[in-house]
């Protein structure tokens, strides 16, 4: 007998996976961009943070991808203060800047998930993820709510566990985890 592998969310109504913050980018250089992203990185003080990257655009002579890596700081940081629009904003400025920026495209796929569009984030989510970034549990993370929303549950579960085998310690994943009932049953027989 053949059996086949039946997940379905155990979610309860109303209840819905929250994308994971965005996340930030290294940037090559010294003095206020890297202070933009050391700001960023740590999480702390984001008004400061977005003072020095502010800074760092308007008195830093900055190379094409420190541009685009400060905007994606600033982004993240914005976003923290709940300022996803102004957020949305930088993410899509980083993109158009280093169009390869893996980065950028996940940050702007998990505002893109705050607003409900999720077709259009799992876009931009999958071309990040493509292109390649520094932190890819959040990308695979983010790709996971944008599929649980759209009802693609299977593809969401492997996700989440995908985001927790690149980075086992990943709570937000593992919490997602819980939401799911992961059954075997008997395969359809071909009719």
């Amino acid at each position: 007998m053949k059996f086949q592998i039946l997940i379905v969310p155990a979610l309860l109504a109303g209840t819905f996976a929250a994308p994971a913050a965005a996340q930030t980018v290294v940037s090559r250089g010294f003095g206020l961009a890297h202070d933009c992203y050391i700001y960023a990185r740590m999480g702390r003080s984001p008004r400061d943070g977005i003072d020095a990257c502010n800074e760092a655009l308007k008195r830093e002579p900055l190379d094409t991808k420190d541009q685009a890596a400060t905007h994606d700081n600033r982004g993240v940081m914005l976003d923290a203060l709940g300022k996803s629009a102004e957020a949305q904003h930088d993410f899509q400025t980083a993109v158009m800047l280093k169009p390869d920026l893996g980065d950028a495209y996940v940050n702007l796929g998990s505002m893109l998930i705050k607003k409900r569009q999720y077709p259009e984030a799992l876009d931009n989510i999958n071309k990040g993820l493509a292109l390649g970034m520094g932190f890819p549990h959040i990308g695979y993370y983010d790709r996971a709510v944008a599929e649980e929303m759209m009802g693609r549950y299977k593809e969401s579960y492997y996700d989440y566990k995908k985001a927790l085998e690149l980075e086992p310690g990943y709570t937000q994943a593992s919490e997602r985890l819980k939401d799911f009932t992961v059954t075997t049953v008997p395969a359809k027989s071909p009719t």
